[in-house]
């Protein structure tokens, strides 16, 4: 059979399925990892100077965002795939045991399996669907208030304390009512594609939003230090190349301890990360990547017929990667480098 979509609707299928929301959420992650948030290990002055520490920073981003990330989907979309086009199963998480449980499959045992996959989606996608209704709402007040470079513009009286927002011309606010109505319309819009169907809805939705972000991240690169981010993506990945099998084993095993003072054991000098820095980061972004796996999977499965299991590979881990690096790279390098000159100013 011959791939039912080309090679540019696959990818954009795939980018906006995979990681569309969460990549523009977590765009400032290595900045945040630079600052210091949470207080990671890599924060000790002693052992690191802001360079390397940016260039970690950055590293540890792409480990979140790169290779971990995407085996979820591949390993799920993969397993679906074979069942289901050379097996002649139904594209169904539960048969993805088959090859171990054989016709328990169809039991009591199948059943729960179907039924975990959707707990696991539905967790993936609130998760998703709150992330991305909280920047859009944060998103719509900035632009209501005119906010620019921490200032308020739009409906000002003047009169405004020090630290308090202006009302805007509508009075926006970042509350839960707000947020109820976006992840609403979103849901609404998200419906009405999936009505409308892969070719006219789905992949047109992906078009839009994957030309969108390759628009405002060429105009980023091109707009700031374009040498600079260059560096900074080439280093950041060699880095991430290097220190890929220390990281992916690393467990933040003394910091869990707690500090000296808590009488567990935590390091006397005081110097290492907080305990927590590893459930509030990697962990977490484990147990998302895994909760979208089903879904996910299962969507690249049915996009994915016709095509290669090598191509499969290619196209679901290594090109989503890759597109990670870039877009995480150059959003993190040119805050990095604004937050350097903020703090020199």
């Amino acid at each position: 059979d011959k791939p039912e979509f080309s090679d540019g609707a696959y990818f954009a299928m795939l980018f906006s399925c995979g990681v569309a929301t969460g990549l523009w959420y977590f765009s400032a992650e290595a900045m945040w990892h630079y600052e210091g948030y949470g207080t990671p290990r890599w924060m000790d002055t002693q052992m690191w100077n802001m360079n390397t520490r940016a260039e970690h920073a950055v590293m540890v981003t792409f480990f979140h965002w790169g290779l971990h990330g995407w085996i979820p989907y591949t390993v799920v979309g993969a397993l679906i795939a074979i069942l289901s086009y050379r097996r002649g199963f139904p594209m169904s998480m539960r048969f993805t045991l088959y090859p171990l449980i054989g016709e328990m499959v169809y039991g009591v045992l199948g059943d729960m399996i179907e039924i975990l996959s959707i707990l696991c989606t539905i967790f993936g996608v609130c998760t998703s669907l709150g992330l991305g209704a909280m920047q859009i709402n944060k998103g719509m007040v900035r632009l209501d208030r005119g906010t620019y470079l921490g200032k308020d513009y739009n409906g000002c009286t003047g009169a405004e304390l020090p630290g308090v927002a202006c009302e805007g011309n509508t009075g926006m606010e970042e509350d839960r009512t707000v947020q109820i109505c976006i992840i609403i319309g979103i849901t609404l819009l998200a419906t009405a594609s999936v009505v409308m169907g892969l070719k006219k809805g789905i992949q047109v939705l992906s078009f839009v939003a994957f030309g969108l972000s390759v628009f405002i991240l060429i105009s980023i690169l091109f707009m700031d230090h374009t040498w600079y981010i260059l560096n900074v993506l080439t280093s950041s990945f060699g880095y991430y190349l290097w220190y890929l099998p220390k990281i992916s084993f690393h467990t933040d095993a003394w910091e869990e301890l707690g500090a000296a003072s808590l009488g567990q054991g935590g390091a006397p000098d005081g110097r290492g990360g907080a305990a927590g820095w590893m459930n509030g980061w990697t962990i977490f972004y484990w147990g998302w990547w895994i909760s979208w796996g089903p879904f996910v999977g299962t969507f690249l499965a049915r996009i994915s017929k016709g095509r290669k299991l090598g191509h499969f590979i290619i196209a679901t881990l290594i090109l989503p990667s890759i597109w990670s690096f870039v877009f995480l790279g150059i959003m993190g390098a040119a805050q990095i480098r604004m937050s350097n000159q903020a703090i020199s100013a």
